[in-house]
């Protein structure tokens, strides 16, 4: 019986050890894996939501300078019409 509670005490702290030289790290470890995720993500929303901002103004500029190529054609038609 006395051989079994030392074992027993033995066996637990083997567990303390692994638990704190093993196991604590580990988590750890992944806790901040985790906040890193959580990083990569809002700052991988960030750069969507402003690469659609410079989608939509892309879209207006080439929309504008179309319109203004449009002008120049007109312009030019005019001045070879009374020329």
């Amino acid at each position: 019986m006395q051989v079994a509670g030392s074992l027993v005490s033995v066996l637990m702290l083997c567990g303390i050890i692994f638990n704190f030289s093993v196991i604590k790290p580990l988590n750890e470890s992944v806790r901040g894996l985790r906040d890193c995720i959580v990083e990569l993500r809002r700052q991988l929303t960030d750069t969507e939501a402003k690469r659609q901002k410079m989608a939509e103004r892309l879209s207006r500029v080439e929309e504008s300078a179309e319109h203004a190529h449009h002008r120049l054609d007109v312009m030019e038609q005019r001045q070879h019409e009374q020329g």
